[in-house]
């Protein structure tokens, strides 16, 4: 595509060769092992060269540089704050272009430090409550659906994605969170609510749910599990004590 535009075509040129330039900075290190790594070392640095003397006589034929500097220095602001702009802006080039954090420029305090290597369970259990249909199938309580009116199916109305994430998340072990999800769902004709595990399985993909109440229990106590234990209401720990 040709670009027509006088002005858009200096300044993609310029960028164009301004990204090529911090490629060839950021690597420089790397590439000065191998005989490869110092030819794409000095093809980058010719590149920069070119860069320089075009941009250089591009500002001299008062050219797109020369528009944006003149319109900047034009800016209705105190002068100071000319500087300061300047100043910033120099020293952010700089730091991107050599991929380095130099503080107070193009600092990112949360990648100051690595976190520490781990090698995660291949699979993840979350219980969930769960009921049965009237056909005996079993039907997950998805909460967090349940805060969005055309996916919810019980809710509706008036349940916030605050509400059900606390409920899926951070206060899911509460037992006064869990009578309140109980009471709403009597009032929608669904009596009894259980406890099962879904489990996703990463090195095969597999995902599937285990509807059985005992099973959660060992699994919701003695397995670590994202955002901690699910509260599992009385009767269900008396029904898997009464099996067993």
């Amino acid at each position: 595509m040709i670009i027509k535009n006088k002005n858009l075509r200096e300044i993609s040129l310029i960028l164009f060769l301004t990204l090529i330039a911090f490629n060839g900075l950021q690597s420089y290190d790397s590439k000065l092992n191998s005989n490869l790594g110092k030819v794409y070392l000095l093809a980058h640095f010719f590149i920069i060269l070119f860069l320089l003397i075009y941009a250089y006589k591009n500002y001299l034929k008062k050219g797109v540089l020369y528009k944006i500097v003149a319109l900047f220095f034009s800016l209705t602001i105190p002068n100071s704050a000319k500087i300061i702009i300047i100043v910033i802006f120099i020293g952010n080039f700089i730091s991107i272009g050599l991929a380095k954090s130099y503080y107070p420029f193009y600092e990112v305090g949360m990648f100051r430090w690595s976190s520490k290597f781990s090698n995660p369970e291949k699979i993840v259990y979350k219980p969930k409550y769960y009921y049965y249909l009237k056909k005996g199938e079993v039907k997950i309580l998805d909460l967090r659906k349940e805060s969005i009116y055309l996916f919810s199916e019980h809710l509706g109305w008036g349940y916030t994605h605050e509400f059900t994430f606390a409920s899926t998340y951070h206060n899911k072990r509460q037992k006064e969170n869990f009578e309140f999800i109980a009471q709403k769902m009597k009032e929608r004709d669904i009596d009894t609510l259980w406890v099962g595990v879904h489990s996703v399985d990463y090195s095969t993909g597999e995902v599937k749910f285990d509807p059985n109440i005992c099973n959660a229990i060992e699994i919701n106590e003695n397995i670590k599990i994202h955002y901690g234990p699910i509260y599992i209401p009385e009767y269900q720990k008396l029904k898997c004590e009464n099996e067993n």
